[in-house]
């Protein structure tokens, strides 16, 4: 056990360790601010994506690093093939670039120029999608051609989804709320329609909820089942850290939120979801929860803050954490690797590091 203060604040906090459930198994330094982790769909690469300069992807047998081109101007998004072999990369200088890790070759495609949003793969890898101003290119990574832009948004779109299961149909957050399409159709077929600035949009494994964050303290919910909206507030900062737990438990799956300190976990299963539900409240962190992640099939949440804490979870089981790590900075991005065995987190200075699991718990 140890006490954990934080410099700017009186309140301390007693926290068991998870040193030798998760040591520390590799470690490196980004150019800049870490915006994003991904893994790899079979586990072997871990891609680090910072806000300027050379994005990189880590060999987990070897440890070697390969840096890819940066993006003039900054940054924006990766995201992986879900076959894996090939990463693309999105940048503020419009550039979609698709770097196929097996032949060593990158192709690229040039868009409009514009406030870069994510991009992100459909279901079954044969759509990219990428937001570039108040629009969503949906482009066949084949051929690099433009298929759909869907422009009917509001402003800038800050998020894309693409659905879980059915390759045809995409999520967008903008101001004003998300709009859900159909690929080939012009209008969405559903959409949340408050007025509020969505900024994070997320689908849920089943493909029952999209669920949207806003510049208020709030999250709106969409049911496709029963078609209908679902309001949630009360938080006291907005909220910045989404995850869904889809193992571990019996009824599934649950959704974590991270506002301010604490973090909520609701149930989104059965007839009603989180309506009328009470959820479970984790208190530990000393800043603003800001990077949330579950493993595929697992109890385990992880979680990272601006207080530069990584905990280790069991939601259903006790509502207080295990220190993974403390670093001096804020905590940007947590991830899983898609065996549930190996936790990435990434920095604001900087620094990515991996713990492995030494026995389940």
């Amino acid at each position: 056990m140890s006490r954990l203060t934080d410099p700017e604040e009186t309140e301390e906090i007693e926290i068991r360790s998870a040193a030798d459930l998760l040591p520390l198994m590799w470690s490196a330094d980004l150019p800049d601010y870490a915006l994003d982790l991904r893994w790899s769909p079979d586990g072997s690469h871990l891609a680090a994506l910072p806000s300027t300069g050379m994005p990189g992807i880590h060999d987990r047998k070897t440890n070697a690093v390969k840096n890819l081109p940066a993006h003039s101007g900054g940054n924006g998004s990766i995201a992986w093939h879900p076959q894996g072999s090939i990463l693309a990369t999105f940048g503020q200088d419009g550039i979609l670039r698709l770097h196929d890790i097996s032949s060593r070759t990158s192709r690229e495609l040039q868009l409009p120029r514009g406030w870069t949003g994510r991009c992100a793969w459909n279901a079954d890898g044969s759509l990219i999608a990428a937001a570039v101003g108040k629009a969503v290119h949906v482009i066949d990574p084949h051929t690099l051609e433009t298929l759909q832009i869907i422009d009917d948004h509001r402003s800038t779109v800050t998020d894309l989804v693409w659905h879980p299961v059915l390759s045809n149909q995409l999520g967008t957050a903008s101001d004003g709320g998300a709009r859900m399409w159909r690929i080939g159709e012009k209008k969405p077929f559903a959409r949340i329609d408050d007025g509020v600035a969505a900024v994070l949009t997320t689908w849920s494994p089943d493909g029952r909820w999209l669920v949207t964050s806003d510049q208020s303290p709030s999250v709106h919910l969409y049911d496709l089942k029963k078609r209908a909206p679902l309001f949630i507030q009360g938080f006291e900062t907005k909220i910045k850290a989404i995850a869904w737990q889809t193992g571990g438990t019996s009824d599934l799956p649950w959704l974590a939120l991270g506002g301010r300190t604490v973090i909520t976990v609701w149930p989104c299963f059965g007839k009603n979801g989180p309506r009328g539900a009470k959820p479970i409240q984790l208190y530990g962190h000393l800043k603003e929860v800001s990077a949330l992640d579950f493993p595929i099939d697992g109890p385990y949440l992880a979680s990272g803050a601006r207080d530069g804490l990584v905990f280790l979870w069991l939601p259903h089981h006790s509502n207080g954490p295990a220190l993974i790590a403390r670093e001096e900075s804020e905590i940007t991005t947590v991830r899983w690797s898609p065996d549930g065995l190996t936790l990435a987190y990434g920095t604001a200075s900087g620094r990515i590091a991996i713990h492995t699991l030494s026995h389940k718990v």
